[in-house]
Protein backbone atom coordinates (compact mmCIF):
# COMPACT_ATOMS: atom_id res chain seq x y z
CA UNK A 1 0.00 0.00 0.00
CA UNK A 2 1.47 3.41 -0.93
CA UNK A 3 2.41 5.67 1.93
CA UNK A 4 0.85 9.11 2.03
CA UNK A 5 2.96 11.78 3.59
CA UNK A 6 0.82 13.63 6.09
CA UNK A 7 1.81 17.24 6.36
CA UNK A 8 0.08 20.58 6.59
CA UNK A 9 -0.24 20.90 2.79
CA UNK A 10 -1.82 17.45 2.49
CA UNK A 11 -4.25 18.15 5.32
CA UNK A 12 -5.16 21.55 3.87
CA UNK A 13 -5.75 19.99 0.45
CA UNK A 14 -7.97 17.24 1.90
CA UNK A 15 -9.88 19.77 4.00
CA UNK A 16 -10.36 22.03 0.97
CA UNK A 17 -11.59 19.11 -1.18
CA UNK A 18 -14.02 18.05 1.56
CA UNK A 19 -15.31 21.62 1.88
CA UNK A 20 -15.85 21.86 -1.90
CA UNK A 21 -17.89 18.66 -1.79
CA UNK A 22 -19.85 19.94 1.22
CA UNK A 23 -20.45 23.27 -0.50
CA UNK A 24 -21.77 21.42 -3.51
CA UNK A 25 -24.00 19.19 -1.33
CA UNK A 26 -25.46 22.30 0.33
CA UNK A 27 -26.61 23.53 -3.07
CA UNK A 28 -28.38 20.27 -3.91
CA UNK A 29 -31.77 21.19 -2.52
CA UNK A 30 -34.48 21.55 -3.39
CA UNK A 31 -34.47 19.39 -6.52
CA UNK A 32 -37.63 19.60 -8.59
CA UNK A 33 -39.52 17.27 -10.91
CA UNK A 34 -42.73 18.10 -12.75
CA UNK A 35 -44.84 17.05 -9.74
CA UNK A 36 -42.49 16.60 -6.77
CA UNK A 37 -40.08 18.58 -4.64
CA UNK A 38 -37.04 16.80 -3.18
CA UNK A 39 -35.69 18.64 -0.14
CA UNK A 40 -33.78 17.89 3.06
CA UNK A 41 -35.71 15.78 5.54
CA UNK A 42 -35.39 18.60 8.06
CA UNK A 43 -37.81 20.58 5.85
CA UNK A 44 -40.57 18.06 6.57
CA UNK A 45 -42.44 17.79 9.87
CA UNK A 46 -41.25 14.76 11.85
CA UNK A 47 -44.84 13.56 12.23
CA UNK A 48 -45.21 13.40 8.43
CA UNK A 49 -41.98 11.38 8.11
CA UNK A 50 -43.13 9.07 10.90
CA UNK A 51 -46.54 8.64 9.21
CA UNK A 52 -44.76 7.41 6.06
CA UNK A 53 -43.30 4.50 8.01
CA UNK A 54 -46.72 3.52 9.34
CA UNK A 55 -48.43 3.04 5.99
CA UNK A 56 -47.86 0.56 3.16
CA UNK A 57 -44.72 1.55 1.27
CA UNK A 58 -42.07 0.29 -1.11
CA UNK A 59 -38.55 0.28 0.23
CA UNK A 60 -35.06 -0.84 -0.74
CA UNK A 61 -32.74 -3.02 1.33
CA UNK A 62 -30.81 -0.17 2.98
CA UNK A 63 -33.94 1.87 3.62
CA UNK A 64 -35.97 -0.90 5.22
CA UNK A 65 -34.94 -0.36 8.87
CA UNK A 66 -38.02 1.64 9.64
CA UNK A 67 -38.52 3.26 13.04
CA UNK A 68 -41.43 2.18 15.18
CA UNK A 69 -41.65 5.23 17.46
CA UNK A 70 -41.57 8.93 16.68
CA UNK A 71 -38.45 9.39 18.84
CA UNK A 72 -36.67 6.85 16.62
CA UNK A 73 -37.79 8.86 13.59
CA UNK A 74 -36.23 12.01 15.07
CA UNK A 75 -32.96 10.16 15.73
CA UNK A 76 -33.08 8.68 12.23
CA UNK A 77 -33.53 12.08 10.58
CA UNK A 78 -30.64 13.41 12.66
CA UNK A 79 -28.38 10.55 11.54
CA UNK A 80 -29.39 11.00 7.91
CA UNK A 81 -28.55 14.70 8.00
CA UNK A 82 -25.20 13.93 9.66
CA UNK A 83 -24.39 11.62 6.73
CA UNK A 84 -25.40 14.39 4.31
CA UNK A 85 -23.17 16.87 6.15
CA UNK A 86 -20.33 14.32 6.07
CA UNK A 87 -20.86 13.96 2.30
CA UNK A 88 -21.48 10.22 2.42
CA UNK A 89 -25.03 10.45 1.06
CA UNK A 90 -27.64 12.79 -0.30
CA UNK A 91 -31.09 12.20 1.13
CA UNK A 92 -34.23 14.08 0.27
CA UNK A 93 -37.79 13.98 1.46
CA UNK A 94 -40.24 13.73 -1.46
CA UNK A 95 -43.23 16.07 -1.33
CA UNK A 96 -46.06 16.46 -3.82
CA UNK A 97 -45.55 19.98 -5.22
CA UNK A 98 -49.30 20.51 -5.73
CA UNK A 99 -50.76 19.61 -2.35
CA UNK A 100 -47.66 19.44 -0.10
CA UNK A 101 -48.27 15.83 0.94
CA UNK A 102 -45.22 13.84 1.96
CA UNK A 103 -44.65 10.83 -0.32
CA UNK A 104 -41.30 9.35 0.59
CA UNK A 105 -37.55 9.52 0.97
CA UNK A 106 -34.84 8.95 -1.62
CA UNK A 107 -31.08 8.65 -1.14
CA UNK A 108 -28.00 8.61 -3.33
CA UNK A 109 -24.90 7.10 -1.71
CA UNK A 110 -21.70 5.40 -2.78
CA UNK A 111 -19.61 8.57 -3.06
CA UNK A 112 -16.62 6.89 -1.40
CA UNK A 113 -16.69 3.68 -3.46
CA UNK A 114 -13.71 2.92 -5.67
CA UNK A 115 -15.86 1.33 -8.38
CA UNK A 116 -17.78 4.59 -9.03
CA UNK A 117 -21.11 2.89 -8.42
CA UNK A 118 -23.81 5.01 -6.84
CA UNK A 119 -26.60 3.44 -4.83
CA UNK A 120 -30.19 4.65 -4.84
CA UNK A 121 -32.38 3.79 -1.85
CA UNK A 122 -35.95 4.86 -1.28
CA UNK A 123 -39.09 4.54 0.76
CA UNK A 124 -42.21 5.59 -1.13
CA UNK A 125 -45.93 5.29 -0.44
CA UNK A 126 -47.32 2.18 -2.09
CA UNK A 127 -50.62 3.62 -3.27
CA UNK A 128 -48.84 6.17 -5.49
CA UNK A 129 -46.02 4.06 -6.89
CA UNK A 130 -46.29 5.60 -10.38
CA UNK A 131 -44.92 8.85 -8.97
CA UNK A 132 -41.77 7.00 -7.96
CA UNK A 133 -40.86 6.62 -11.65
CA UNK A 134 -40.76 10.41 -12.07
CA UNK A 135 -38.61 10.78 -8.96
CA UNK A 136 -36.17 8.01 -9.96
CA UNK A 137 -35.82 9.50 -13.44
CA UNK A 138 -34.89 12.88 -11.94
CA UNK A 139 -32.47 11.35 -9.41
CA UNK A 140 -30.74 9.39 -12.20
CA UNK A 141 -30.39 12.59 -14.25
CA UNK A 142 -29.14 14.41 -11.17
CA UNK A 143 -26.52 11.75 -10.36
CA UNK A 144 -25.34 11.69 -13.96
CA UNK A 145 -25.08 15.50 -14.16
CA UNK A 146 -23.35 16.11 -10.84
CA UNK A 147 -21.21 13.09 -9.98
CA UNK A 148 -18.71 10.79 -11.67
CA UNK A 149 -20.65 7.57 -11.13
CA UNK A 150 -20.39 5.06 -13.97
CA UNK A 151 -23.26 2.92 -12.64
CA UNK A 152 -26.23 3.20 -10.32
CA UNK A 153 -27.66 0.32 -8.27
CA UNK A 154 -31.00 -0.32 -6.60
CA UNK A 155 -31.26 -3.35 -4.30
CA UNK A 156 -34.64 -4.73 -3.26
CA UNK A 157 -35.21 -7.01 -0.29
CA UNK A 158 -37.94 -8.88 -2.16
CA UNK A 159 -39.06 -8.76 -5.78
CA UNK A 160 -41.83 -6.24 -6.41
CA UNK A 161 -43.45 -6.25 -9.83
CA UNK A 162 -44.43 -2.58 -9.69
CA UNK A 163 -40.93 -1.47 -8.67
CA UNK A 164 -39.32 -3.77 -11.24
CA UNK A 165 -41.35 -2.21 -14.02
CA UNK A 166 -40.59 1.32 -12.77
CA UNK A 167 -36.87 0.57 -12.70
CA UNK A 168 -37.01 -1.02 -16.17
CA UNK A 169 -38.85 2.09 -17.47
CA UNK A 170 -35.83 4.02 -16.24
CA UNK A 171 -33.39 1.70 -18.09
CA UNK A 172 -32.26 -0.34 -15.09
CA UNK A 173 -31.47 -3.98 -15.84
CA UNK A 174 -31.65 -7.01 -13.58
CA UNK A 175 -30.80 -10.68 -13.65
CA UNK A 176 -32.41 -11.74 -10.39
CA UNK A 177 -35.31 -9.29 -9.67
CA UNK A 178 -33.56 -8.14 -6.45
CA UNK A 179 -30.58 -6.20 -7.79
CA UNK A 180 -30.95 -3.57 -10.50
CA UNK A 181 -28.16 -1.74 -12.27
CA UNK A 182 -28.00 1.19 -14.66
CA UNK A 183 -24.89 1.73 -16.78
CA UNK A 184 -24.63 5.52 -16.99
CA UNK A 185 -22.20 5.38 -19.91
CA UNK A 186 -24.98 4.04 -22.15
CA UNK A 187 -27.78 6.42 -21.12
CA UNK A 188 -28.49 9.67 -22.93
Amino acid sequence: MPQIEVNQNTLCKLFHERMLIMDSFEKFHPVLTAHYTLDWLTQTQVKRVDDLFNQPNFTTVSAEKLPNQIFDTVKGINHVMQRVMNTTELTWGITDSNDGSFKGIITISGFNRDDKTGIIDFTFVKNEARGLSEVIKRVVEFAKDHFDFTKLEVNLNAPATVISSILKENNFETLDRHHFELDLSTTN
